[in-house]
């Protein structure tokens, strides 16, 4: 009965049943609602890829943006500053026939690389190549207007932890926090 039993749980286990998630990718522009320069700055497009899996109510995604001019060089005496981020992020909310809406949170990495005007005429070391946690939190909103194809928009808060003044002094910065509004658009093809 034992050898029974456990055939029956090894056919049951094997059954095709369907799918809870399904996958997507998601390349897209962005653009900063805000700017983490301390005069305010104004937006900086950048551009990434998001993929994962949608399910019914909880799905998730790894997403990848880079923004190559995020701080204001004009306000700061900056030559450029790239800013790539790495996330790992949750998505909370209904799929309601062709149309996801969603809340979004999660967690990763900030890579930010700063070089100041000065250390580009005269070699210093004022430049910043650090790596830094982030947070990140929003929604939006995923339609299919095919089976597989359709379009994305997201609006994401991104808040880096672990600046210090004197990891940016050198450069002519002077913020405390790094944070930031981005809005994304693109499309979106699901597997």
């Amino acid at each position: 009965m034992k050898r029974f039993s456990s055939i029956a749980a090894a056919v049951l286990l094997c059954l095709p049943r369907p799918a809870a998630a399904q996958g997507f990718i998601n390349p897209f522009v962005a653009t900063t609602l805000t700017s983490p320069s301390p005069s305010g700055g104004s937006s900086k497009p950048g551009f990434g890829i998001a993929f994962g899996g949608i399910g019914k109510v909880v799905g998730g995604e790894t997403e990848i943006a880079f923004f190559p001019e995020l701080i204001d060089k004009d306000a700061n005496g900056l030559a450029k500053s790239r800013v790539v981020t790495f996330a790992g992020d949750m998505l909370i909310g209904p799929t309601i026939g062709p149309v996801k809406v969603y809340g979004a949170f999660g967690a990763g990495n900030l890579h930010l690389n700063v070089t100041s005007l000065s250390s580009v005429v005269v070699p210093t070391a004022a430049t910043i190549s650090n790596n830094y946690f982030t947070f990140n939190a929003g929604g939006g909103v995923m339609g299919f207007f095919l089976p597989h194809l359709g379009a994305r928009a997201d609006l994401r808060y991104s808040r880096a932890f672990g600046f210090k003044t004197e990891d940016i002094e050198n450069t002519g910065l002077s913020f405390d926090r790094f944070d930031f509004w981005r809005a994304t658009i693109g499309i979106v093809a699901k597997f």
